[in-house]
């Protein structure tokens, strides 16, 4: 293999052109969210994940910051466990959100059967 060892220097004079396009996800712990108007008659259709964040914005009142749906998801048990079978998930319940969070707020479609739902909404 063939190493090459050339000197790059930055061009501190112009913009830097690397600077993210996006914020990286769409959502934060002290966002506020409730259920959207889409998602009781969708809820069977979507991913699991998806369907224990609705379980908990409900039980924790209707709203809730994803800060509380983390909190909540950590002591959850039985059918309201954040995992499958005895595994927990690795990912936290705002990061999941993050993932789905175009499909999730109703601007992407999930699939050409379900189109675009609004399943949770932000809380301004």
């Amino acid at each position: 293999m063939k190493t090459i060892t050339k000197d790059v220097k930055a061009n501190t004079k112009s913009a830097n052109p690397f600077n993210p396009t996006s914020t990286g996800g769409g959502v934060n712990l002290n966002m506020k969210v409730t259920i959207g108007a889409d998602a009781q008659a969708e809820f069977h259709n979507l991913p699991r994940q998806i369907q224990l964040v609705l379980n908990y914005v409900f039980d924790l009142g209707g709203t809730a910051t994803m800060a509380d749906i983390n909190n909540f998801a950590e002591t959850a048990s039985d059918s309201q466990y954040w995992g499958r079978g005895d595994r927990a998930y690795e990912q936290t319940p705002s990061k999941i959100t993050a993932h789905y969070s175009a499909k999730v707020f109703g601007s992407k479609e999930w699939n050409k059967k379900l189109g675009k739902l609004e399943v949770l909404k932000i809380v301004k």
